[in-house]
Parts: structure tokens; C-alpha cells; sequence
């Protein structure tokens, strides 16, 4: 699951369009910078809120990941 998506629809942290606008934000910037690392300097998610959805993000296996 994207983090946008894990943001607003599982923790309800954000809206879809403060989610779009970060995107926004996120492509209009240069070095390439994460979708988190905009949202907490927008305000709209602290250190903490991040790293627990980037945690709970990175134990969710992929069902490309699993053995067929």
C-alpha cells in the first residue's frame, strides 16, 4: 500500500486532498524529496505519525513478494 494511501484511508491522519496537495508539493520539488518528509513539513504529520505508518508499511508483504 502506498503511504498517501495508508495515511488517509487506515490511520485517517490526513485527507485525500491534503494528500494531493503534499503530492503536488512533492513534484514541484527538487532532490527528490519523500511524500513523508513533505507532510511533516507541511504540518500535517509529526516524526512519530510517520515513522509508525512507515513501519507498519514495511510489514505488510507484497503479494509479489510471496512464493507461487
Amino acid at each position: 500500500m502506498f503511504l498517501g494511501e495508508l495515511l488517509v484511508y487506515r490511520y485517517r491522519l490526513i485527507n485525500a486532498e491534503q494528500r494531493d496537495a503534499a503530492l503536488a508539493r512533492q513534484r514541484e520539488s527538487t532532490g527528490g524529496r519523500r511524500l513523508g518528509e513533505v507532510l511533516v513539513e507541511m504540518g500535517l504529520l509529526t516524526e512519530e505519525e510517520l515513522e509508525e505508518a512507515l513501519a507498519y508499511q514495511r510489514d505488510q508483504r507484497s503479494p509479489w513478494d510471496q512464493a507461487v
